[in-house]
C-alpha cells in the first residue's frame, strides 16, 4: 500500500496553511510594531527644540590675567515659557581634544529675550587659541504653574 494512502506521507493542506499564516504573523507583527513606533516617535518629536539651539558662543579667548579659557555666551530663549538655562562649555585645543569644562547660567530668561553669561575654565590654557563648544544645555522653567491648589 502507498504511504500517502495510509495518511503517513503527505501533510494535510490545512496544516500547511496554518503554518504559513502563523509564520507570517510571527514575522509581520513585530515589523509592524517597529514601523508604528518609528512613525509615532517622528510625529511626537517633529517640532522638538533643544536648549542648546538657543545658545551661541559669542566669543572664545584666553583671559590675559588668569590664562584660563573664557567663553562669552549669548542665549536667546525660544522656549514656550520663562526659564533658566544652565550651559556647560567644553574648551578644546586646536586638535579638538577636550582640555577643560566650565558652566554658566542665565537665570529667569523671558520668552524671546536674550541673556549673556561668561564661562571660564578651571585651568590655565596652554599656547594657542582654544575652541569653545556648547557641550550641554539644560532648560528649567521658572514660570509659575497654573491650576488649582490641592489640599484642605
Amino acid at each position: 500500500m502507498n504511504p500517502a494512502e495510509e495518511g503517513g506521507g503527505a501533510m494535510p493542506r490545512w496544516v500547511v496553511v496554518v503554518l504559513w499564516v502563523v509564520g507570517s504573523l510571527v514575522l509581520l507583527v513585530p515589523l509592524g510594531g517597529i514601523a508604528a513606533y518609528v512613525y509615532a516617535v517622528g510625529e511626537n518629536h517633529e517640532n522638538l527644540r533643544f536648549p542648546s539651539e538657543d545658545v551661541t558662543v559669542a566669543r572664545c579667548v584666553v583671559d590675559r590675567v588668569s590664562g584660563r579659557p573664557v567663553a562669552e555666551l549669548s542665549v536667546t530663549s525660544e522656549a514656550g515659557r520663562r526659564g533658566t538655562y544652565t550651559v556647560t562649555v567644553e574648551f578644546q585645543d586646536e586638535r579638538g581634544e577636550a582640555v577643560d569644562r566650565g558652566v554658566g547660567v542665565v537665570e529667569d530668561l523671558a520668552v524671546g529675550a536674550t541673556g549673556r553669561t561668561v564661562v571660564a575654565g578651571a585651568e590655565a590654557y596652554g599656547p594657542g587659541v582654544p575652541r569653545c563648544v556648547v557641550y550641554e544645555a539644560d532648560f528649567r522653567s521658572t514660570a509659575p504653574t497654573t491650576g488649582a491648589a490641592v489640599g484642605p
